[in-house]
């Protein structure tokens, strides 16, 4: 499986531009010229990028329960690759939908939501790999990876992880960003998890979670410690750890690096977090740990 790499449109583009360039030169018709520059501008890179395709992958979700959506975001109906009976969403209460881990997803999506960007026009299409009894199993897994490279997403948002010591494929399609994990309830330290077993990857950001207050104190509790790109704060109330951790991480990104994914995706995406990332310390541990901005 290979990453999807837009650099090829852009050697697509100089080779059709070169080829109208040599029609000009032997052809020296005028209205040649105008159509050239009509073909240009039609498979330009801006053009090209202007929709930003996400997925989700976790739990559950109800898109229809959103109220207050930004207006260049579309939430797309959610696609369930495990067997089991969809559920009604009109008869899912407020309290359910917020409490639940059915809808882990959900929650996920709404702090995406929070800090997506506000230009771009942004698609987001919800996949479920959990089923009603809240297991995971490799053949969903499978089928949502490769509904993310059949339908080219550009980026992939998962708060969860699949525990196995297999690795599926060697690389994933699109750019990734999943939580680190931590120990909790059946996850110990030694628990590996899938994707983030395949980390380091250029295209795969694992990040952690810290506890922010008057003081920034690394969280010990997380899993892949060696492996992790960024950390953001745990959060509080009812939806924390690094599974929000993991959407804010996202949608800064998405604002404050998605430009810098038409020149050389996923190099760029890494190299324009990195010039905007800065070092946290824990006082008493003595850590350092990056997170961004």
């Amino acid at each position: 499986m290979q990453i999807r790499q837009p650099t090829t449109h852009f050697l697509f583009l100089s080779q059709r531009i070169q080829t109208i360039n040599i029609l000009i030169k032997l052809l020296r018709l005028p209205f040649l010229l105008g159509a050239a520059f009509l073909f240009i501008a039609a498979v330009s890179p801006t053009d090209a990028y202007s929709e930003i395709k996400v997925a989700i992958i976790d739990t559950g979700f109800c898109p229809e329960k959103l109220v207050k959506i930004k207006k260049n975001i579309t939430i797309q109906s959610q696609i369930d690759f495990t067997r089991h009976k969809k559920w009604d969403c009109s008869k899912i209460s407020k309290k359910v939908l917020n409490s639940s881990p059915r809808f882990h997803g959900h929650k996920v999506l709404l702090e995406f939501l929070k800090f997506a960007p506000k230009g771009e026009k942004i698609t987001v299409k919800p996949m479920v790999v959990f089923d009603l009894k809240g297991e995971q199993s490799k053949e969903a897994w499978i089928k949502a990876i490769k509904y993310v490279e059949k339908g080219n997403f550009d980026f992939v948002l998962s708060a969860s992880g699949f525990v196995t010591k297999e690795k599926f494929i060697d690389e994933l399609p699109g750019i990734w960003f999943v939580p680190s994990g931590r120990i909790e309830r059946s996850i110990k330290k030694n628990t590996v998890l899938f994707p983030q077993s395949l980390a380091p990857q250029v295209n795969l950001y694992l990040i952690g979670d810290y506890h922010d207050g008057r003081e920034t104190f690394y969280d010990q509790s997380l899993l892949f410690q060696n492996v992790i790109d960024y950390y953001f704060p745990v959060g509080k109330g009812l939806f924390k750890g690094t599974s929000r951790a993991v959407a804010e991480a996202f949608g800064i990104a998405l604002r404050s690096c998605y430009k810098a994914k038409e020149l050389s995706p996923p190099h760029a995406m890494r190299l324009c977090l990195l010039k905007k990332s800065k070092n946290l310390r824990d006082p008493v541990l003595k850590i350092d740990f990056k997170t961004y901005q």
